[in-house]
Parts: structure tokens; C-alpha cells; sequence
């Protein structure tokens, strides 16, 4: 049960992250023009994945931690790659370098925060 618990948040919001990367561009809102905006965005999807997955690997060893970054990065081309398929939209190899600079940021920061508690108790 506790593996179903650690994972369920990893599942709900990799579907999400699916679930928003299907939308048509013409659907998608106008937003400002800010160059490099959409790339802060990917980063702060996959950095809120990224930190997902560390709370659930929090107690695997070394090649856990390497297989669940393998994971989202591998999760990370495929979604870049289904974009292809979606009108307005498409894959674009620096989006998924911001995802997976932002999943590593927030593996990292989920890393942190652990040690930090652990150095507390």
C-alpha cells in the first residue's frame, strides 16, 4: 500500500502533463511574449514531477535514483515526441532539455529538504 501511495502523485501528474501537452496550440491562451517563457514552464512541470519522483525513491540506493532520472527523461523525449502528432504544436529538442533540468532541479530540491530534515531529528 505504501508503494501505491508514493506513486499515485507521480502518476496523477505525469497524466496531467499529458493531459496538457494533447491540447491543440489553437487552443491553448494567448499568453505574453516573452522569450523563453514556454521553457520556464516545462521546467516548472517537470520540477514538480522531478520532485515527485524523489519523495517516491527517497528509499532506493544510488541505481534507484539513476533508473527513476532515466524514467523522466525517457518520459520527457516520448511526451516531446506525441507533441509532433498534435495540431499547433510540436517537438522541440530545448523543451526537453527544460524538462529535464527542471526534474532535476526538483529531484534536487526534494533531496534537500530530506537531508535537511534528517540532519534535524
Amino acid at each position: 500500500m505504501r508503494v501505491v501511495r508514493r506513486w499515485t502523485p507521480v502518476a496523477l501528474w505525469g497524466a496531467m502533463i499529458l493531459a496538457a501537452t494533447s491540447i491543440p496550440g489553437a487552443a491553448l491562451p494567448e499568453g505574453p511574449r516573452i522569450p523563453g517563457l514556454d521553457k520556464v514552464v516545462h521546467g516548472a512541470l517537470y520540477g514538480v514531477l522531478g520532485f515527485l519522483v524523489a519523495r517516491a525513491v527517497v528509499k532506493e540506493g544510488r541505481g534507484g535514483w539513476l533508473l527513476a532520472g532515466l524514467a523522466v527523461a525517457t518520459f520527457a523525449a516520448a511526451d516531446e515526441w506525441h507533441q509532433q502528432w498534435i495540431p499547433g504544436r510540436s517537438a522541440d529538442a530545448l523543451d526537453w532539455v527544460a524538462d529535464v533540468a527542471g526534474a532535476t532541479l526538483g529531484a534536487s530540491l526534494s533531496r534537500a529538504a530530506l537531508v535537511r530534515r534528517e540532519t534535524r531529528t
